[in-house]
């Protein structure tokens, strides 16, 4: 081979007019992606200006929010804690089951005590008593409504004052306002047990000369 063959170029021409064939395109040999074209070689691609920021802002915020909820969980925890109120409340209920019991029995017992208490009252007060009582069809159903609104307030109140005790509320006197609702209803259920015989209620109401 001379000098002039080894140094000719492929894309040389060969004397006598003969070009020599191209040379083959590189085969891709990457799946055909599913939509567009695969980027040439070397291309990487940056983020616009804005869209930078508006990815960071999030993760900014997560960090002010954390420390937001750590600041208010020593605030809710010191809230929660009223160990005096507590004490209170629970030697209320506890004494409250003691006026359910004691209540209920009153009531249950009444017709049979009316005359007994009447004629106490009435030597305290200098006065004269009844000597006969007899109830009414309707004094059964008045003891059992009194009754079970004892054990529907006391219940009531055991539940409200968890549910406040809990949430870091004052609680002491929702027991105190039962007992003072307990004993609003013993007073009617007794008048309309008294006032159940006329005759007796009239003794008992109208003053003697």
């Amino acid at each position: 081979m001379s000098q002039d063959e080894a140094a000719r170029t492929p894309d040389t021409p060969a004397p006598g007019g003969a070009t020599p064939p191209p040379a083959p395109e590189p085969v891709d040999e990457r799946p055909r992606p599913q939509f567009g074209e695969y980027a040439p070689p070397g291309w990487t691609w940056t983020p616009p200006e804005e869209t930078r920021h508006e990815a960071a802002a999030p993760a900014a915020a997560a960090p002010a929010v954390s420390g937001a909820a750590a600041a208010a969980a020593p605030t809710a925890a010191g809230r929660a804690v009223h160990p005096t109120d507590r004490a209170w409340t629970i030697a209320l209920l506890a004494f409250g089951v003691l006026g359910v019991i004691y209540n209920s029995f009153s009531l249950a017992i009444l017709p049979d005590s009316v005359v007994r208490s009447a004629q106490l009252s009435a030597a305290m007060l200098g006065m004269d008593a009844p000597t006969s009582f007899t109830p009414g069809p309707a004094v059964p159903a008045l003891i059992a409504i009194g009754i079970a609104l004892q054990l529907a307030l006391w219940v009531g109140a055991l539940l409200w004052s968890r549910a406040r005790m809990r949430a870091g509320l004052i609680a002491w006197w929702v027991p105190l306002i039962a007992g003072v609702a307990a004993f609003i209803v013993v007073t009617i259920i007794g008048m309309l047990v008294f006032a159940s015989d006329p005759v007796f209620f009239s003794e008992l109401t109208t003053p003697r000369q």
